[in-house]
């Protein structure tokens, strides 16, 4: 079967990795050489990516994903990142693509922040709404319905690898946003070093939910091809680097593939997950070994500017 590239439409030759087990199914990664990005093959079905956010699997229902420990970490890195939007615009309106449960958005709002926010699954996107008080639009841009040029900020993390149309979303973004106004990209890095040596043990490749695979080269061209100012790009993210190397370094460790991170998530969701103490007690032997050495390996990457996560700070221009 012949597979096109979900940005520029042009047919996809080079396969980067292949038959990656996830799910039962297997998938490779195509790489677009024009668009510098790849794409997962083959790509879910809409109704099938929707069914893979599910409250019972993907968070429970009302929207949290990890345990308490976690959670509060996760507060923790939402409150920086607040701190870093309000280095560039002190107060204004924000929409959050991909707002989950709201936590980042209900944040905002306490800060004085006008609030909206995108969730493509409905009874989160329903908790959002009914917890925090926001105005949650689901499903695809076209869907949204927000005025044009209405917000000051805009923030997709971690979000852009999971759509099927990246370009319509940045280009729906550009609409959306006032002149000058910010946006906030963070994805992870299909060109850094863990993902090089990670290949399809690489925590965040994380096939079939991540539908895109973005280089830095790839994302900042889909950026500058809609008109969009670079101000700043990043390659490290303390929530995700360190993390991304360690739970790869144990993938490679040959226990179990992700066990680590699926240990970490909401008893709730644990439950539909089978984890062997064994392999739980011989994962936190491996800890002391492989924490430290995740850090420098991020720091060396950070410095070779290939590091697991790209971010990017933009203006509409």
């Amino acid at each position: 079967m012949r597979y096109s590239c979900n940005i520029c439409g042009k047919g996809l030759e080079q396969k980067i990795l292949k038959d990656i087990k996830s799910n039962g199914d297997y998938y490779d990664i195509f790489f677009c050489d024009y668009c510098m990005t790849g794409i997962t093959t083959p790509m879910p079905e809409p109704d099938e990516a929707l069914s893979l956010y599910s409250s019972e699997s993907y968070r429970t229902d009302t929207g949290t994903r990890f345990n308490p420990i976690i959670e509060f970490f996760i507060y923790v890195f939402r409150l920086k990142r607040k701190g870093d939007i309000k280095r560039y615009i002190e107060r204004g309106s924000i929409l959050d693509i991909g707002c989950g449960r709201g936590l980042f958005l209900h944040i905002m709002k306490k800060d004085g922040w006008g609030t909206a926010g995108v969730e493509v699954n409905k009874e989160t996107a329903f908790y959002a709404s009914e917890m925090y008080g926001l105005n949650v639009a689901v499903g695809e841009p076209s869907n949204w319905n927000f005025p044009n040029e209405s917000f000051d900020v805009i923030t997709i993390n971690h979000v852009l690898e999971h759509v099927h149309k990246p370009a319509e979303y940045i280009k729906k973004c550009k609409e959306l946003l006032k002149k000058e106004g910010l946006l906030f990209i963070a994805v992870p890095n299909i060109s850094s070093l863990q993902a090089v040596v990670g290949k399809e043990l690489w925590f965040h490749l994380d096939v079939p939910y991540h539908i895109n695979h973005f280089s830095t080269a790839g994302l900042l061209d889909l950026l500058k091809n809609n008109s969009f100012k670079i101000l700043d790009i990043r390659h490290f993210n303390l929530e995700y680097n360190p993390f991304g190397w360690l739970q790869t370094l144990l993938n490679f460790s040959g226990i179990e593939k992700n066990l680590f991170y699926n240990s970490l998530k909401n008893p709730k969701i644990r439950k539909t997950i089978r984890l062997r103490k064994g392999k739980i007690l011989l994962t936190l032997a491996l800890l002391p070994l492989f924490i430290p050495i995740s850090f420098i390996l991020s720091v060396a990457e950070t410095i070779l500017k290939r590091g697991g996560t790209i971010e990017v700070f933009a203006i509409k221009e």
